[in-house]
């Protein structure tokens, strides 16, 4: 593979591999035998902003370009896919198994929002201003800070902007 064109993501015992050239996803066993475990072609991916997993999927953040792309969710055995949602993501973070996602949609809005994870089901979303910077979890909920210096919480179950 040639690295000028490749994309590298080390995760538990394997090494993901994207291919901007082909659009392919390999994963290889880190266990030192280089061993291929699978190899996925994704079209139309440009680049894979981040991957993230859990003990049966990884999370895949795909960008087709600047305002679009698709989030997937691959099974970690052989790649095939489990679900998707369309749309770019940022921010994933697996928390007490659930996703939480930044989404740009076409307009150009910034969401937040809370998936189920065996189905890639929506559970909720929140608007949120394009320089959400961070967010956080505690017991009260979820934490959004913004560089202007607002900060939000949010509930949990619903989503709903607690103060």
């Amino acid at each position: 593979m040639d690295r000028t064109t490749t994309q590298f993501f080390t995760l538990k015992g394997v090494t993901l591999f994207f291919d901007f050239s082909k659009s392919v996803l390999m994963c290889k066993s880190s266990s030192g035998d280089d061993q291929k475990l699978w190899v996925k072609k994704i079209p139309d991916v440009e680049f894979v902003d981040n991957i993230i997993e859990d003990d049966e999927k990884y999370y895949v953040a795909c960008e087709h370009s600047d305002k679009d792309g698709m989030f997937l969710a691959l099974a970690k055995e052989d790649g095939t896919t489990q679900w998707y949602i369309p749309g770019r993501s940022h921010l994933q973070v697996l928390y007490e198994g659930f996703l939480y996602l930044i989404f740009i949609d076409e307009r150009e809005r910034y969401y937040f929002i809370k998936v189920e994870i065996q189905e890639g089901r929506k559970i909720w979303h929140h608007e949120v201003d394009i320089d959400l910077c961070e967010y956080s979890f505690s017991k009260t909920g979820i934490t959004l800070q913004y560089k202007s210096g607002k900060s939000e919480v949010l509930s949990f179950k619903t989503g709903d902007l607690l103060y």
